[in-house]
């Protein structure tokens, strides 16, 4: 408890002098973890050593005609297979609000089956070929995150089979990766005992899911984004009744510790058993790592929770609409200190 003289002079000399005095007694600590702030599809592990984040497999193809120009002209045809090179590719999106991330494991399986009518990488007759499948951050220009070669010299990819791939990588990353599958398919053999039907439409058929994708940080966007605090009991019971009747004037003192350094709004519910309606305040936090705010009460609204039972505080708040995106890790907590600043009439 903190105390701090005051300086009252009496108007009518006969009487005892009156005086005010400022009492500063400590309530309790509120906290927000960094999960309040999280968008969906991302968790804290268990340890709070890194994030877990959720992506959703995605799925696309290719077909012949697609990858095969030389092809088009030779639709129902049995001939000797065309050499072709081609290339097709789709995104991956980190979950919304997540605009960049550090991975500390991930991994992307592909896995290809085979509709053509042939096997792209072992052509009947003709020499091996490959398939590549490659992850890409940003674009399918972007940094090469992981690569996998697929020869046809030790592996066949006959029709209808399915090729599975895990492509696994770590580093920063931002929002959008990209799955390209990349076909190096030669001629097939002028015997005609090697011939392929060409089906245009036939094509190569894609699923990409990341199964494993850990992170140390992740920057996301969190404008008007809102989130709870979590109950507070004021411990209030404790102050008698005869020091409650001298209260003037008062209010809480919060001093907030912000590792976001981001404002928000935050409205707060004061509510207690004999309290007949709970007391609703409104305030608002700056955006710095450290602040004091003060709410503050009228003398009716402090006497009807001050050395009453099973006071508690708690609020929800709402990030200003216009804050950055932040960046956030596992073990950060906002932290406010509660105080009770009274002014108390003695004498």
């Amino acid at each position: 408890m903190a105390l701090t003289a005051a300086v009252v002079a009496c108007d009518i000399p006969t009487e005892a002098p009156q005086w005010e005095q400022r009492w500063i007694l400590p309530a309790d600590r509120t906290t927000v973890g960094v999960e309040e702030l999280l968008p969906a599809d991302v968790w804290v592990t268990p340890d709070r050593s890194a994030f877990t984040v959720q992506v959703d497999p995605l799925f696309f193809q290719e077909s012949l005609g697609s990858l095969c120009p030389a092809c088009a002209p030779l639709e129902g045809l049995s001939v000797p297979k065309p050499a072709f090179e081609g290339e097709f590719h789709e995104s991956v999106e980190l979950p919304e609000d997540v605009e960049a991330a550090e991975v500390r494991s991930g991994r992307v399986v592909v896995a290809a089956r085979n509709g053509f009518g042939f096997d792209p990488i072992r052509p009947p007759g003709g020499s091996p070929g490959t398939i590549t499948l490659s992850l890409r951050e940003g674009s399918p220009a972007g940094t090469l995150l992981a690569q996998v070669l697929v020869d046809g010299a030790t592996t066949s990819f006959g029709p209808g089979t399915l090729l599975t791939r895990s492509l696994e990588y770590s580093g920063p990353v931002g929002a959008t990766l990209v799955v390209t599958v990349t076909v190096d398919s030669p001629a097939g053999g002028l015997d005609s005992s090697h011939w392929i039907q060409v089906r245009l439409a036939n094509s190569l058929r894609v699923t990409a899911t990341p199964q494993l994708l850990e992170v140390t940080s992740a920057l996301i966007r969190v404008g008007g984004r809102s989130f709870d605090l979590i109950d507070t009991d004021l411990d209030v019971e404790g102050l008698e009744e005869e020091l409650v009747e001298r209260v003037r004037s008062g209010a809480f003192l919060f001093e907030i510790s912000n590792p976001w350094s981001i404002g928000a709004t935050f409205d707060l519910t004061v509510r207690g058993p004999t309290l007949g309606s709970p007391i609703v305040k409104t305030v608002s936090v700056p955006a710095a790592s450290s602040s004091t705010v003060v709410v503050e009460f009228t003398q009716e609204e402090l006497r009807s929770f001050l050395g009453k039972p099973g006071v508690t505080l708690s609020g929800r708040g709402t990030v200003a609409p216009g804050a950055d995106p932040i960046t956030v890790t596992p073990l950060q907590v906002l932290t406010i200190e509660t105080m009770l600043d009274l002014v108390l009439l003695v004498g």
